[in-house]
């Protein structure tokens, strides 16, 4: 079973979207999340939340939020 941040790799890596991209819509900063990617840091409890909201596709805009 994949751990959290291996899910997250996953999903980023599968439909090509940046870690600085994930990093600023959850609040972090690159290299903070880029270690937790690696496994080497824990993300703070608001921080989780917002990466499950990532993963549930709340980041995608409408094409009514756009215009």
């Amino acid at each position: 079973m994949h751990t959290l941040n291996q899910l997250v790799d996953i999903y980023l890596q599968k439909n090509g979207i940046s870690c600085k991209f994930f990093a600023d819509y959850i609040g972090c900063e690159y290299t903070k999340c880029n270690k937790w990617l690696k496994g080497e840091r824990k993300l703070n409890s608001e921080q989780i939340m917002k990466t499950h909201e990532f993963l549930k596709g709340n980041f995608l805009k409408s094409v009514n939020e756009l215009m």
